[in-house]
């Protein structure tokens, strides 16, 4: 018995009325189209059978469920740190990266052909780099034209002759593939210089894993981790020949590149360590990374720096993101990266134009998948089209990398554009603007059209697809990284406004994702095919190496010190909260009652919390703070200015002492070190950047806005309490676990310090500011408890003293107690284990000298003379103790940083950045 046809209704009612007035090229003037091809419904309006299960399960959401799943999504997305630094005029601004709710489906079969066609399209462009870099035949057979080669800057003459590392030129290979009107795909363009996406793909499929678990089953889409695993191994099988035991890294731009995220996410999954260029070093002719105070060699490097980049000797002088003496080791073959140097070339668009004739002539077979439709204007008869069709072409001057869409332009511009191309053709192409499938989106559209309103909506979709070497052919990924694209031109010309998971739906078992040509003679080294079911890292090529012992947990200067700066960072937000927190409430204890004893000690307190973080700033103006009048309670504007205060110390992330700034540091050094934190690690951080988030500015009395309403000024400080209480929640959670959650290393180890440093200079700091000065009973009762509470230590205070708060006990207990783990004297011990702890190459002898003087002057000191006052109301003995313990803490970091996490002296070509170019 057949099942009936599913009809999309509910959230789904949108799409049909919708699906094919918003990405029509034929607005464009000259354009003619039949309209997107349709991924959900068929020529009769059917829904296409991989789609029923996801029609039938959004359709059970309804709207109201439709939006708690974008929520859900948007929640994951923080909480797994996916982002995207999108470019912000010489910087860079980080975005959450942008997942569409609703998968992009394709049936098992199709995928197959299309899996079958990229794989081939990539054992093309394999051949044409190998000939561009040896043969050269296309060229001296007139196949492709030399301007092609010669004048993209992705052709590296120094690569010319290198060394072929694996039975591949081309190692990883990407492009960007849409589908027609017709339902054909086609090839908009190809990724071969240092492909991006395979980490977002990765992280998108465990994200929509995790919020569509029901759904995910039911639809059954093919796995990506064997794709994962295939690639980790391939990295392997291109060592230099003769390695037992490759050491394989990831060399990354750093944590400000676009696509950071995605380096580091993929670096984690293939198990490898990410490093930048000052992690490495060239010796001997070959690659070492510093690693615990040794060079440990290198033999892979997965490249995400831009080739031209790569080498600062003998690529861009101007690079302060390559290696010197790359290029050298790579030529004496000593060291293989993958992609090769000058893949690059390949992303040329006007390539597509001949490349039928190149997969014909180096591998005698028909190309099997057409790029879009493609003009040179090197040629007399692809420069008349271009110039004809002027208004329906993307133009891309490959020299420059400058992209101009006909469409839009004005009669000016087109005259420009084309006395440009007339006047140096050669290195013009010209697109045609495809006119891509639409499929269901959650994601807004720029213009709402049709019924509007909530549901799913008929988006332009493409998809990222990625092939690795594998054996004699390539593996392909079954899926990618879906792409929703933008309406109208900019998605024609692949605007990308959002992610989308790919499910490839299948019922049968998976097949091989491997395709061998029948012909492979021109490679002397086999692997084995690994098909998508086989998602065991142990099965391995005949070539075989003994499991990576310790590449993973390689530890760089430049790894230690982000972690030793996550620890204090950590440790510094977590304090700094805890003391605004006890300001807040006994302000609110106080504020109505302002005749109570201890009243005066509010204003100091916020003093010291001040002078302890460094954000005296933050209390410029504090009137309503430190002129409490016993005989009234507080007027308005002064709660107002005291909440105010509490609030910036809490949410500005602008002001250097500030719980916000703490965590927006500790949050670029977690994204530095992606590959070295738990996974747990970005939903704990999500979450205390959502509740510094949604605490907003500080309130109106700051900014002269004129608010009226209680909820605007928060005057109960309900807002910040509830803030304060979830931000301590999730930094408390980030230190469970570093505790329970990372491995004890030489990392972990470092971080523990940062911890250390931090704490004792911030309860010798606060210490100094509360305790030095003598005030009045009343005022020092309500600094101690203040201080007590603020160190987590009131508690244990009471059970031992009876309630009755004095400065020496008090002293006793967080100065000297070596059973308090918020005491002085704990965090020196716990410091100079952790410094011993150390392996011996990176111990420090110095630093270790320091913190034993440090336990020696704390222990020489009697606790009963840090209650003595001397002139003018002080405690000069405890003034120089916490004075003294500062400065030592203070030497110790600086010790670490010049000796154990100092960077390489930077690089001065001795020739002007003015001769970057390639020689």
């Amino acid at each position: 018995m057949t099942s009936p046809k599913v009809e999309p209704t509910g959230v789904l009612d949108r799409y049909r009325s919708d699906r094919f007035g918003l990405f029509d090229l034929a607005r464009i003037p000259g354009a003619s189209s039949p309209g997107p091809y349709d991924e959900l419904l068929d020529a009769s309006g059917a829904v296409r059978r991989q789609w029923e299960p996801l029609v039938d399960g959004y359709s059970r959401l309804g709207r109201s469920g439709l939006h708690r799943a974008e929520q859900r999504v948007r929640t994951l997305v923080d909480d797994d740190g996916i982002t995207y630094n999108a470019p912000d005029g010489d910087s860079t601004r980080r975005r959450r990266w942008e997942l569409d709710c609703v998968p992009l489906l394709i049936d098992g079969a199709q995928w197959a052909e299309l899996d079958r066609k990229i794989a081939q399209r990539s054992r093309v462009l394999d051949a044409l780099l190998a000939d561009i870099y040896s043969g050269q035949r296309v060229i001296t057979d007139g196949i492709v034209p030399p301007e092609m080669v010669y004048g993209h800057p992705g052709y590296i003459r120094k690569a010319a002759g290198f060394p072929q590392a694996g039975p591949h030129s081309l190692f990883l290979h990407a492009c960007d593939v849409g589908r027609g009107p017709g339902g054909a795909h086609t090839v908009y363009a190809d990724r071969a210089g240092a492909p991006s996406g395979v980490g977002y793909a990765l992280a998108d499929r465990r994200l929509m894993s995790r919020a569509f678990p029901r759904l995910f089953q039911r639809c059954v889409p093919r796995p990506l981790t064997a794709f994962s695993a295939t690639l980790r191994l391939s990295l392997l099988e291109y060592a230099p020949q003769g390695t037992e035991d490759p050491t394989v890294a990831v060399l990354t731009p750093g944590s400000l590149s676009e696509t950071a995220f995605d380096q580091a996410y993929l670096a984690s999954a293939l198990g490898f360590p990410l490093v930048e260029a000052a992690d490495l070093v060239v010796r001997g002719g070959s690659v070492y990374m510093r690693s615990l105070g040794k060079f440990k060699r290198l033999d892979v490097i997965l490249r995400r720096v831009d080739a031209a980049y790569c080498d600062p000797l003998d690529l861009r002088t101007d690079s302060r993101l390559g290696v010197p003496g790359l290029v050298e080791a790579v030529s004496r073959g000593t060291v293989s990266v993958v992609n090769h140097l000058g893949a690059g070339v390949l992303e040329n668009p006007a390539l597509h134009t001949v490349l039928h004739a190149v997969s014909r002539h180096l591998l005698d077979e028909d190309l099997l998948l057409d790029s879009v439709e493609t003009y040179w204007a090197g040629t007399d008869l692809d420069r008349s089209k271009m110039v004809a069709d002027i208004a329906n072409l993307q133009f891309s001057n490959f020299r420059t990398g400058e992209e101009i869409s006909g469409p839009g332009l004005t009669a000016a511009a087109r005259d420009e554009l084309i006395a440009r191309i007339e006047a140096e053709p050669w290195p013009w192409a010209g697109r045609r603007l495809e006119d891509y499938s639409v499929a269901p989106s959650a994601t807004p559209a720029a213009t709402q059209s049709g019924s509007g309103g909530a549901g799913l909506r008929p988006a332009p979709v493409g998809l990222r697809v990625f092939s690795v070497a594998q054996g004699a052919g390539y593996a392909v990924m079954p899926g990618g990284l879906g792409h929703v694209l933008a309406d109208g031109t900019a998605g024609a010309s692949w605007d990308s406004i959002a992610g989308k998971d790919v499910w490839v739906t299948t019922t049968e078992p998976a097949g091989p994702t491997a395709r061998v040509p029948e012909s492979s003679d021109h490679h002397d080294r086999v692997a084995t095919v690994m098909t998508a079911d086989d998602e065991q890292v142990g099965r391995r090529s005949t070539r075989a190496h003994r499991p990576v012992t310790d590449s993973a947990v390689v530890s760089s200067p430049r790894v230690l010190s982000d972690l030793f700066w996550f620890g204090r960072y950590g440790e510094r937000a977590e304090l700094t909260t805890r003391m605004v927190k006890v300001a807040r409430e006994r302000y609110e204890d106080y504020r109505y009652r302002p005749w109570m004893s201890g009243t005066a000690s509010i204003p100091l307190f916020l003093s010291a919390i001040a002078a302890a973080t460094g954000s005296e700033a933050a209390l410029e103006d504090t009137d309503g703070i430190a002129d409490f009048d016993s005989s009234r309670p507080p007027e308005p504007d002064e709660v107002m200015a005291a909440t105010a205060r509490m609030h910036s110390m809490t949410s500005s992330r602008r002001a250097s002492g500030s719980v916000a700034f703490a965590v927006e540091r500790l949050q670029q050094l977690a994204r530095a070190v992606r590959d070295q934190m738990s996974t747990s690690t970005w939903m704990v951080l999500g979450a205390i950047d959502r509740a510094i988030a949604e605490l907003g500015s500080p309130p109106a009395i700051l900014s002269g806005s004129g608010a009226e309403t209680n909820e605007e000024l928060d005057v109960d400080g309900s807002e910040l309490g509830r803030a304060h209480e979830e931000i301590l929640h999730g930094l408390l959670a980030l230190a469970g676990l570093q505790a329970e959650s990372m491995v004890h290393d030489a990392g972990w180890l470092f971080m523990d310090i940062g911890r250390r440093i931090e704490r004792a200079q911030m309860l010798a700091a606060l210490t100094s500011a509360v305790l030095v000065q003598q005030h009045d009973a009343d005022t020092e009762q309500g600094l101690l408890e203040a201080y007590l509470v603020a160190n987590e230590s009131a508690i244990i205070y009471r059970r031992r003293n009876r309630g009755i708060v004095r400065l020496g006990p008090v002293a006793g207990l967080l100065l000297f107690d070596e059973g308090n783990p918020r005491a002085m004297i704990y965090q020196l011990d716990t410091l100079r284990a952790d410094l011993t702890a150390l392996p011996t190459d990176v111990r420090s002898a110095a630093a270790e000298r320091l913190v034993e003087d440090l336990v020696n002057e704390l222990r020489r000191v009697d606790p009963a003379d840090l209650a003595a006052i001397g002139a003018g109301g002080r405690r000069v003995e405890l003034a120089e103790l916490m004075s003294t313990l500062g400065a030592g803490l203070r030497e110790i970091s600086d010790v670490l940083g010049r000796t154990r996490f100092a960077y390489p002296v930077e690089m001065q070509p001795l020739w002007g950045a003015g001769s970057e170019d390639q020689l």
